[in-house]
């Protein structure tokens, strides 16, 4: 079966649309030119072929129900939308389309830049290819006014949720970057970091070469294991298509530098252990893990200092993500970028009535919320989940 789903795909200017593993080898290399020619502002991992092609080689469990939109201007491409189907109970009825976004994928980037989000979802309007009632845009980053304003009429653009990803500006020294820390929390780091060397030799171990990343990996995935995560079964260690995925990363971002695993030891031990993917001028903490046998100089704390001091005395970084809002991070008073789950619905009959579906569920929410003992089954409404995930 050709690749390509899309009958006009050969047009200079428009949407192509292709499927699955096949597709996805097809446009990568056209994709990686794409991304990685960007300002180093615009760059981000998650917009990289190699982000979506590790879930797709350990994570993804049905491959071919991936779709690649591709969006062309004189013949370039410009603009990289994947997706995957949303289940739902109405999926067979009123079909809709995710960005891949999970656990272990929190944030989900349009590959091209957020500037291109009008444009794309423009193209994803007139398109007839791909089935779609409504399209779900999970932990978008970027603000989306602008494309919200250039729809035509009959189509919707509505949050579901807003939650937060928590960033430090190491532009400056590291005095700028802990600026807002309260002095307490800082005069108690220093006691940690003292009762740390008293128990030994403290040293910050950062990998980034393929070689060094490989061992790294072993050290950071045993540490990420060794607390409740690897008591209740549910750290990376434990499944072996996180492992692959997490190898493919370090394998693929790792042969251009752009990641890193850093680790804090004791006497030569790993107490603390930060993998991280690095993207323009920015650097992404993406998992954390602690021995808790050393809690008593919380190492996880002492890592992230020594972390920051590095980040801000690197020229070619300017912020330190923690790519989501961990509870932990307020004691870094971090600066906070809102980040939005967004349905849009289209303007055919489908995504009307979907729309309509979505609104009726909203307001009997707001119904039940309002009157928490009232049997939910009094009203003869579908129950409260029957919708979930529209």
């Amino acid at each position: 079966m050709p690749t390509p789903l899309n009958a006009s795909s050969s047009t200079r200017n428009g949407l192509e649309v292709l499927q699955g593993r096949s597709g996805f080898v097809q446009l990568a290399p056209e994709w990686r030119r794409l991304v990685e020619t960007q300002t180093p502002a615009q760059a981000s991992p998650f917009q990289h072929p190699d982000w979506i092609g590790a879930w797709l080689a350990s994570i993804c469990t049905e491959p071919d129900g991936l779709r690649l939109l591709a969006l062309r201007h004189h013949g370039e491409l410009v603009a990289v939308l994947p997706l995957v189907p949303h289940a739902c109970p109405l999926a067979r009825l009123l079909p809709q389309w995710t960005m891949i976004q999970g656990p272990h994928m929190v944030l989900a980037e349009l590959a091209g830049g957020p500037s291109r989000w009008p444009a794309m979802l423009q193209a994803l309007l007139r398109q007839r290819t791909l089935r779609c009632s409504a399209l779900q845009l999970p932990a978008v980053i970027h603000e989306l006014a602008p494309a919200a304003e250039a729809l035509p009429a009959g189509s919707t653009m509505r949050r579901v949720l807003r939650s937060e990803s928590a960033w430090l500006d190491c532009s400056g020294d590291t005095e700028q970057a802990l600026a807002r820390v309260q002095r307490s929390f800082r005069q108690n780091l220093r006691r940690l970091g003292r009762r740390a060397d008293s128990q030994g030799q403290v040293a910050l171990e950062v990998a980034d070469t393929p070689a060094a990343l490989e061992e790294a990996l072993t050290h950071f995935l045993d540490i990420e294991a060794s607390g409740w995560k690897g008591r209740c079964g549910s750290a990376i260690r434990d499944d072996a298509r996180l492992v692959g995925f997490y190898r493919a990363l370090v394998r693929d971002f790792g042969a251009r530098g752009q990641c890193r695993i850093h680790r804090l030891t004791l006497d030569g031990r790993t107490v603390a252990a930060q993998f991280a993917l690095r993207g323009g001028r920015q650097l992404n903490l993406l998992k954390i893990g602690y021995d808790e046998a050393f809690s008593a100089i919380a190492p996880g704390h002492l890592l992230m200092m020594r972390i920051i001091e590095r980040s801000c005395a690197d020229p070619d970084l300017d912020r330190l993500s923690l790519v989501t809002h961990p509870s932990w991070a307020h004691l870094w008073k971090p600066q906070l970028a809102e980040v939005d789950h967004l349905t849009l619905t289209m303007p055919g009959w489908d995504g009307r009535l979907l729309g309509r579906l979505m609104q009726w569920r909203d307001q009997r929410r707001a119904r039940t919320a309002a009157t928490p003992d009232e049997p939910a089954a009094s009203s003869g409404l579908p129950t409260r989940t029957q919708f979930d995930g529209t």
